[in-house]
């Protein structure tokens, strides 16, 4: 009897450390794939970004910007004629754009031009915030194409730069 007390003594604990084992191996791998997941995310911008950088080419980002934070600052003095005139210009300006920016950046400005004929501070606040992320998305995927173009002559640049430095 003795001896089946010390068996499941030895096993019980045995069984629960093999069990936490592999729950962590288990937390590891899904961990690995959602951060492998993220990476790819990061690495390939949607494809709305791309429309919309592709858009924001044929205009001035930062009148676009600084339309977008006059809007903002006018919803938060209560000014709410202002705010909608600066988020209509913005919105007429990209509706005339070839290519159009896609339907689902649009419509964040016709929610928060119905946001602000409520009177609805909050809504408003967060659509126009939504349109700023995606603008800066789109900004950041041009930047990252500029720099991409431009990395050899960047290297050369660079290049020139040490010899320089080593000659003097």
């Amino acid at each position: 009897m003795k001896c089946h007390n010390i068996v499941a003594y030895l096993i019980i604990p045995l069984a629960l450390f093999s069990i936490m084992s592999s729950l962590d191996n288990v937390q590891a791998q899904t961990n690995s794939s959602s951060s492998t997941n993220q990476k790819t995310s990061l690495q390939h911008p949607s494809q709305d970004t791309n429309l919309i950088a592709q858009s924001l080419l044929k205009t001035d980002i930062d009148e676009l910007m600084d339309n977008l934070q006059n809007a903002q600052l006018a919803i938060a003095d209560g000014n709410l004629n202002d705010a909608l005139k600066n988020v209509r210009d913005v919105e007429t300006e990209l509706l005339v754009i070839e290519p159009s920016p896609p339907i689902k950046f649009l419509s964040n400005f016709d929610k928060a031009i119905k946001a602000i004929d409520k009177s609805n501070f909050d809504k408003s606040l967060d659509a126009l915030t939504k349109v700023q992320i995606d603008v800066l998305k789109a900004e950041n995927l041009i930047l990252k194409n500029v720099v991409a173009i431009d990395q050899p002559q960047q290297m050369q640049q660079f290049t020139n730069l040490e010899k320089t430095i080593d000659e003097e």
